[in-house]
């Protein structure tokens, strides 16, 4: 199971994508990809943080037709058993003087939660996590 981050997804909504993160997306099983809660609020604070127009509703509409259809059923959210994990995290990041901003620590304690691999271009937000981190823009 490997959850992806929010700058995997939106890498993966641009015109010319990378190609490295499209071709390591196309190496895995589909069934095995997910995203969060989280990576959704970001998402579409960036969407809403467009002018009103066009251009914000037709890109609000391929995200929401987008999760409709490639994530169905694959949506984790931040649940009770993440939150004692990121509290965790959070005083651990902290006791080593790392903070991590708030969405970093929850994505990171749904994927722990979940016995994931978070896919992400910000390995360094995710160190000392006990997580297995990927970064597909190298790979």
């Amino acid at each position: 199971m490997i959850l992806l981050d929010t700058n995997v997804i939106s890498e993966m909504m641009k015109k010319s994508p990378s190609i490295s993160v499209m071709s390591w997306i196309d190496r895995q099983e589909v069934t095995q990809l997910f995203i969060s809660t989280i990576t959704m609020a970001e998402i579409f604070y960036g969407i809403n943080a467009f002018p009103d127009g066009v251009r914000r509703q037709s890109i609000e509409d391929a995200f929401n037709k987008t999760i409709r259809s490639a994530f169905k059923h694959r949506i984790l959210s931040f649940n009770e058993p993440a939150s004692h994990i990121y509290g965790k995290i959070m005083g651990q990041r902290k006791a080593l003087g790392k903070p991590m901003s708030v969405l970093d620590g929850q994505i990171a304690a749904i994927a722990i939660s979940e016995n994931a691999a978070l896919a992400t271009r910000n390995i360094c937000d995710f160190s000392d996590c006990d997580l297995e981190v990927i970064d597909p823009f190298t790979c």
